[in-house]
């Protein structure tokens, strides 16, 4: 079984390597997809053949997704014959609309008010408060080194289809600061069809609780 991470907003590939190692002491191939240098102005079509490109035989049999790139989700999904797509603690495309538009329209708040507006990139202290606040010391201290910025902003005038021909699994954290957990729970049964599986803590549970996401995966598969 192949998983392919795809790295959030706030994170690079390695932010993944906690997860990578419980995967792979379950026997898994796992490959951390990396946008480092691709042009902001690309399509979720052009992320989705980035993706395939880097990957061996440019398939996967997972791809699990981060934060910000729900909305990438879809596309690396189709490009790669994933089988299953896994939005964890991520924002899920709706197909109608980009998510610009949705957040003009605003009818029901994607985002904590507080984090609007925070790079915890820059900002470490925020970085704990939003993304952190759930790990140990040493895990913090790890994971502040794994923030890079990250921004698809083309994808973010796009409409993005679901690829709803595809299996999704949703994973929600109940304690996220960043994105709403209520909306996260709601907009996995409205768009996607399927029940949100909550898990405890926050915005990366990949870092906090990579053995419990591990097992997730494994059992969704």
């Amino acid at each position: 079984m192949l998983f392919a991470l795809v790295h959030g907003t706030t994170q690079g590939p390695d932010g993944w390597d906690l997860l990578t190692q419980r995967l792979l002491d379950a026997g898994h191939d796992v490959h951390a997809v990396d946008f480092v240098d691709i042009d902001p102005s690309s399509s979720t079509a052009q992320y989705g053949e980035r993706a395939a490109a880097q990957l061996p035989a440019g398939g996967a049999d997972v791809v699990v997704a981060h934060s910000g790139s729900g909305l990438l989700l879809p596309a690396i999904a189709s490009a790669t014959g994933a089988s299953v797509q896994v939005f964890l603690a991520a924002y899920i495309p709706n197909g109608t609309t980009s998510l610009f538009d949705e957040l003009a329209a605003q009818t029901t708040p994607i985002f904590h008010h507080d984090w609007i507006g925070v790079d915890p990139t820059t900002d470490h202290q925020a970085a704990r408060r939003f993304l952190f606040h759930d790990c140990d010391t040493d895990t913090v201290t790890w994971a502040i080194t794994t923030l890079r910025l990250f921004v698809p902003s083309a994808v973010y005038a796009e409409v993005v289809p679901v690829a709803s021909t595809i299996r999704s699994v949703v994973i929600v954290p109940d304690s996220d600061r960043t994105l709403r957990t209520d909306w996260m729970t709601a907009a996995a049964h409205e768009r996607l069809g399927v029940d949100a599986i909550v898990v405890p803590g926050g915005h990366c549970p990949h870092v906090s609780r990579p053995r419990h996401i591990a097992n997730i995966l494994t059992e969704h598969h």
